[in-house]
């Protein structure tokens, strides 16, 4: 039970700290021809540009897209340390 109650705190602490960066409680969505950051598969922050194909659909959906890179960065490294960690 107490695993579950740290487990809700985390998370609760996680959706405060999106809304603080979102702001307006809006995502930015790039558009057409716009260069956007994503964290690919090993965790690293990269860029492509927003052309409405299948990668751009896939990380839509998964919501990984950032504006910047440092924003992207500071994402990854905080997955790189919850899967260290081990912390849900």
């Amino acid at each position: 039970m107490k695993e579950l109650e740290e487990t809700i705190i985390f998370l609760e602490q996680q959706i405060e700290k999106l809304k603080e960066i979102r702001g307006d409680d809006k995502i930015w969505t790039p558009k057409d021809g716009e260069m956007y950051y994503y964290i690919e598969d090993c965790f690293n922050a990269d860029c492509y540009t927003w052309s409405d194909d299948m990668m751009d659909k896939d990380l839509l959906k998964a919501n990984n897209f950032f504006k910047t890179q440092q924003e992207a960065e500071k994402y990854a490294e905080h997955f790189k340390q919850i899967l260290k960690n081990r912390e849900l």
